[in-house]
């Protein structure tokens, strides 16, 4: 539902149930809860959650998705690099939507270092768009496709972005 601070309060008052569940359903909160603190801009409690994961320990099924929030972590810590290597972790997985979220976070990093022209990140978003439909991943593609074709005047193509955007 996108309420991500009443998600992570109410994480934070659950936080001692956690550990008496089974490992599977703590794998699953932990992650969930570590979103949340991402999401409202709490590094150190998605911190402490990267520890909690550690602590339960990740399957390889979710390995992927786990290197996306580890990905985003570093990357708000500044830890650019380590982002990076998170990041392509998951694009090279088999998981279709950690690897779609994945490759948007890596060409919006690359692209904020300046290690990619924005002919080639839009390239690459368009792929992008195409491969992966239907969700906020898609709806992110197409925003940052349109800005980039707005700063590069084609507002045709920027105008059916955002109406696409729209419609997502």
């Amino acid at each position: 539902q996108g309420k991500w601070a009443e998600a992570r309060e109410k994480f934070k008052n659950v936080e001692f149930a956690i550990a008496s569940l089974p490992p599977e359903l703590q794998r699953i909160v932990v992650m969930e809860a570590m979103r949340a603190s991402l999401e409202v801009k709490d590094y150190a409690g998605a911190a402490r959650r990267r520890g909690d994961l550690d602590a339960v320990g990740v399957p390889a099924e979710t390995r992927p998705a786990v290197s996306v929030l580890r990905g985003r972590l570093a990357e708000a810590l500044g830890y650019d690099r380590d982002a990076m290597n998170d990041y392509w972790m998951a694009i090279s997985s088999a998981d279709r939507q950690s690897a779609a979220e994945a490759k948007l976070r890596d060409i919006m990093l690359r692209q904020k270092r300046e290690e990619m022209t924005q002919a080639d990140a839009l390239r690459e978003l368009e792929t992008l768009s195409v491969i992966w439909r239907g969700d906020a991943i898609e709806v992110k593609a197409l925003q940052l496709m349109a800005d980039i074709y707005a700063q590069t005047g084609r507002y045709n193509e920027a105008l059916s972005a955002v109406r696409t955007a729209t419609r997502l």
